[in-house]
């Protein structure tokens, strides 16, 4: 099944191969990864990511959805979103996303989650959607909220990344 969601202002699809110059574009800055885990990305990092996109979307049952959020009116690549069944509870997962900073402030990263919020709920029957964010990233936080997120809790001390211990909020939301 090849997912495409639209909404007023973007495209939510699978990722190709060729996505990974407009990826590695955001992911490859330091600057803008400050809240995450992962990166700044080389080229290799950017093309595993986009390989191992590639191949969730073949595995059955999937459980992993990555996407690419793409700008209708330009039909630039300008960030990414995904969603990843829970191991434990089948009508529960988790979702993520990122913007390219040159769009950031324009609601995409809202619109774009809602976008997918609609599908899981709608497509894979979930009911329970989780995401976290660094308690620092007030951004995100803004986002989850406006996008119907309650905070449930906090993770002191969380884990330890580019040299600092980091503390997670975890957001709920019911479908």
């Amino acid at each position: 099944m090849e997912i495409r969601i639209e909404t007023e202002r973007l495209i939510l699809r699978e990722y190709v191969q060729a996505d990974w110059v407009a990826v590695h574009e955001y992911a490859s800055q330091e600057n803008i990864l400050v809240y995450e885990n992962w990166g700044p990305n080389t080229q290799a990092d950017t093309l595993i990511f986009i390989e191992e996109a590639l191949r969730q979307k073949e595995i059955l049952p999937r459980t992993s959805f990555e996407l690419a959020i793409v700008l209708k009116e330009e039909n630039r690549l300008i960030g990414g979103c995904g969603f990843r069944f829970d191991k434990q509870e089948a009508h529960k997962g988790n979702l993520g996303y990122i913007v390219n900073p040159l769009y950031w402030r324009m609601g995409y990263a809202k619109e774009a989650t809602n976008g997918l919020i609609r599908f899981v709920a709608s497509e894979l029957s979930i009911k329970t959607i989780e995401a976290t964010c660094d308690v620092l990233n007030l951004a995100s936080q803004a986002v989850l909220k406006h996008c119907g997120f309650f905070r449930i809790k906090l993770i002191k001390k969380h884990f330890e990344m580019k040299g600092r211990v980091r503390d997670t909020f975890v957001y709920e939301r019911n479908t």
